[in-house]
């Protein structure tokens, strides 16, 4: 039985949901003519660039709907590659979407189409790969006009293939079209992008998901109870493939999906819950919160309920700029954004989006949100103390304190009288209260040192891996980060001591940057923001290493290179 995502998969321009925009401009192209030899698709999964991709090398090859180039008249009786007649347009069907019923269409919908060559980048990334393709991009199509080249996940491919590609690009064969499809647009090449005719997707409304879910409920018999779509179509976030997939699952189980089945097959948190956390938060009960996070997390999938409160957090932020929001629960969204200001809300909305990408790395997912909210709410986040977190209660008694010794003194001047104050008066209860406060703000101190040192050691013990990492994509950054010492990571901004200002300067360029940060990304696990910072002139410089230096070190040299950074 063929699984619903592939058995509704568009098959036609007009199929494409929440793609106007991309359907329009390539239609037309298709009736003018004017097809373009390079496209790039971008946009979030499940949103249809490969299905598009896949309906546009149809409508270059179709038999019966073909380019105006291609001649097709109604008095065409010329013979086709495949032996049958060339037949006339049908008036009644859009001029350039494909048929869907001969050979062309058929093999690509099959997959058996020799002139449609995809090719999934994440495991044909290589230039090996690109150097292959380039040869045979030569040849003649076997069976239709044009040879059409479909890259998935094309942001995969490595810069040396990415060059190899960009000389195809540069003079393409007129039988070739190269689309490339990809989720991350800005790990192309501006080189790679600017040859290319740009197509941006973009999620499809919950609307147009909950008509496309009905309708396929209604053909294959599944009956959608009230609420049941909305559940579905909020699950799958805007992708088409998800929401029929999610439809998929469901019906399995039983012919009948109400809305309580969705939310107790994907573990949904309720809005009310959403609601209650953020409101717990902006009080300041910390320990309220905590408790709601555990709740949630036994009952509920802590990543959805997470990307949830950041279009939650996101919609009150517009409520405080005055941007006008769309929601059934607008009330309780207006008394909601009154419990924060403009800096709050925007605050916990970063540390919530940072949390949402650090769940995946925690055995116990909830400890991600609960560390966000710990951060949002310091204040409350005390060592060892009686006060109830209020320590500025014993700094107050002392500033009282030092308050009634001075009128005192100043009474006991005025009349003249030489009298000494008792020691316990003149300073105990002041000194009390400020020794305590100093006490806490030391230990304070010594444990955001503490959590900042090991942060940095674990920069440290990865510093070798990510200079690896590295060498191979670009061996002149190593050699920049040689004159480099990471002096700072609080776990999210890494502070980057640089010797020489033309090094610094050379680092902050905006592709060196990006390869730097993605790449300690991928080896410390979690987002990293770089801060690069010119070292005082005092600091000792390292001896100075050259790109040809770099690509004869090994990885065992790259660790102790590493080592001797940090021990500088």
């Amino acid at each position: 039985m063929t699984v619903f995502y592939r058995k509704y998969r568009p098959q036609k321009l007009a199929d494409l949901i929440g793609q106007d925009h991309v359907r329009d401009t390539l239609l037309a192209q298709l009736e003018s003519g004017k097809i373009g030899h390079g496209y790039l698709f971008s946009g979030p999964r499940g949103s249809g660039k490969t299905s598009t991709a896949r309906i546009l090398a149809k409508a270059v090859n179709c038999r019966v709907y073909g380019l105006r180039s291609t001649d097709y008249s109604k008095k065409s009786s010329r013979v086709s590659f495949s032996g049958e007649k060339r037949k006339s347009v049908v008036s009644s069907q859009k001029y350039g979407e494909p048929c869907n019923k001969c050979h062309a269409c058929l093999g690509i919908t099959d997959g058996s189409y020799l002139d449609l060559i995809e090719i999934d980048a994440a495991s044909n990334r290589g230039i090996d790969e690109i150097r292959d393709l380039r040869e045979k991009i030569k040849l003649a199509p076997a069976a239709g006009r044009f040879k059409v080249y479909i890259i998935d996940e094309a942001q995969m491919l490595t810069p040396e293939a990415f060059n190899a590609l960009l000389k195809t690009l540069e003079e393409p064969p007129a039988h070739a079209i190269f689309i490339l499809c990809t989720t991350a647009p800005g790990k192309i090449p501006a080189t790679i992008v600017s040859r290319l005719s740009r197509f941006n997707f973009k999620k499809a409304k919950a609307e147009d998901l909950i008509a496309a879910i009905e309708k396929i409920a209604k053909k294959e018999g599944i009956k959608i109870e009230a609420g049941a779509d909305g559940a579905i179509a909020k699950a799958a976030d805007g992708s088409f493939r998800d929401a029929v997939s999610i439809l998929d699952q469901l019906a399995s189980a039983s012919v009948k999906v109400s809305e309580a089945d969705v939310k107790a097959f994907f573990k949904l948190s309720g809005t009310k819950a959403l609601y209650d956390l953020i409101s717990k938060v902006f009080k300041g009960d910390l320990k309220a919160s905590v408790l709601a996070v555990e709740e949630i997390g036994a009952a509920g999938d802590i990543a959805t309920f997470t990307r949830d409160a950041i279009l939650l957090l996101k919609k009150l932020l517009f409520i405080k700029i005055g941007v006008e929001v769309e929601d059934d629960n607008l009330d309780d969204l207006n008394e909601l954004a009154q419990q924060a200001s403009y800096s709050q809300i925007q605050n916990l909305m970063k540390l919530f989006f940072i949390a949402e990408g650090e769940i995946k790395y925690y055995p116990q997912p909830e400890i991600a949100l609960t560390l966000a909210i710990c951060k949002f709410l310091p204040s409350f986040v005390e060592s060892d103390s009686t006060s109830e977190g209020r320590p500025e209660v014993e700094e107050e008694a002392g500033s009282v304190a030092k308050n009634q010794l001075s009128v005192v003194s100043s009474r006991l001047s005025d009349e003249g009288k030489s009298v000494s104050q008792p020691s316990s008066l003149k300073t105990d209860e002041p000194k009390a209260g400020k020794q305590e406060s100093e006490d806490r703000k030391q230990k304070t101190d010594n444990r955001t040192l503490s959590a900042s040192a090991k942060n940095l050691a674990e920069v440290e013990a990865k510093w070798g891996e990510f200079l690896a990492k590295v060498k191979p994509v670009n061996a002149h950054v190593v050699a920049l980060l040689r004159s480099t010492r990471p002096t700072g990571f609080d776990g999210v901004t890494l502070i980057l001591e640089v010797f020489f200002k033309f090094h610094k300067e050379k680092l902050e360029e905006p592709r060196i940057m990006d390869l730097v940060s993605s790449t300690l990304e991928e080896v410390l696990g979690k987002p990293v923001s770089l801060k690069l910072v010119l070292a005082d002139r005092e600091t000792r410089p390292p001896k100075t290493v050259t790109v040809s230096d770099v690509a004869e070190i090994g990885d065992d040299e790259l660790s102790k290179m590493a080592a001797e950074i940090f021990s500088k």
